[in-house]
């Protein structure tokens, strides 16, 4: 099967019509359209059906985007084998993280890579959390993924990080007269800006005053993850937030505590079992060696 025509089939299905596919893979919309045409009579299948300019995938098609992703995956990576035996290490690689991963410790994996590997574009994808993250990763849609320790897939490979600790944030001037910030948090008389249910930082809060044998009092549900800091800075309310957030939060007059017990989530990252493409290897090894072990290759 032509490895070009899965890739315009992948690509129609990506960018949601053959138009937008066009465009982003350099080719005119004749040319595509004409290749998943043959890919259909190859098949002896229809892949779509077309319904004025959109289309929608048969179940056919469904079935075939999977497999279709992980074939133009492993090419990829001959390709990036082949370039590295000839001394180069360049091409893109595709990592997915938790939302509240993606500041710490996400962002210094991959300034950490980038330092080492120029040459290599970075394409950092956002679910929405651990199950959508899994979903990209065993479709082959990103080679490897940073989220916590819980329920991983036994059809994935997990490697341990290491751990991380969440703090409390709370507004400026919540805690008068030198009154304990954390007893007025734990009993209700501070409200909490929170995620969603089902994210690992919602999971630990609740956790947290399950332990304390209390309702967390709530002032605000938001989805809208990089707002929770500035809320919590204009009076909405307490948040559960990494280190590294808190450290920011401090700088614009928040009130930084840790919880009792602490709060400590298990980082892993996943990827599918098997060889994996040499930036995505070089990336694993950097995450789970001492700065520093690892020497930087010549640069591109």
């Amino acid at each position: 099967m032509d490895s070009r025509k899965l890739g315009h089939f992948v690509a129609v299905v990506d960018h949601g019509g053959f138009s937008a596919a066009s465009r982003a893979v350099f080719v005119s919309q004749p040319a595509l359209s004409s290749a998943v045409k043959d890919l259909e009579t190859e098949l002896g299948v229809a892949l779509f059906t077309r319904i004025g300019h959109r289309v929608k995938l048969t179940p056919a098609g469904s079935a075939l985007l999977e497999p279709a992703r992980r074939v133009l995956r492993d090419l990829e990576t001959g390709r990036a084998a082949v370039a590295e035996v000839a001394g180069v290490l360049a091409g893109s690689l595709s990592l997915a993280s938790l939302p509240t991963l993606a500041a710490d410790p996400m962002a210094g994996m991959v300034g950490e890579f980038r330092r080492h590997y120029q040459g290599v574009r970075v394409e950092l994808a956002a679910p929405e959390d651990s199950d959508d993250l899994f979903a990209l990763v065993e479709s082959g849609t990103c080679e490897v993924g940073l989220t916590d320790a819980v329920d991983v897939p036994v059809n994935l490979t997990a490697i341990a990080l290491g751990t991380q600790e969440l703090v409390f944030i709370l507004p400026p001037g919540s805690a008068p007269g030198g009154r304990d910030p954390l007893d007025a948090l734990e009993r209700g008389e501070i409200p909490l800006v929170v995620s969603p249910g089902g994210t690992s930082t919602r999971r630990l809060l609740d956790q947290q005053f399950e332990a304390l044998g209390h309702q967390p009092t709530l002032a605000v549900i938001s989805a809208q993850r990089e707002a929770i800091l500035p809320l919590v800075v204009a009076g909405a309310g307490a948040a559960l937030v990494p280190q590294a957030l808190a450290l920011i939060a401090e700088k614009l007059g928040a009130i930084v505590t840790r919880p009792r017990p602490p709060a400590v989530r298990d980082l892993v990252l996943v990827h599918r079992p098997g060889t994996l493409a040499p930036a995505a290897s070089r990336f694993v090894e950097l995450a789970t060696v001492p700065q520093g072990a690892v020497a930087s290759p010549s640069l591109p």
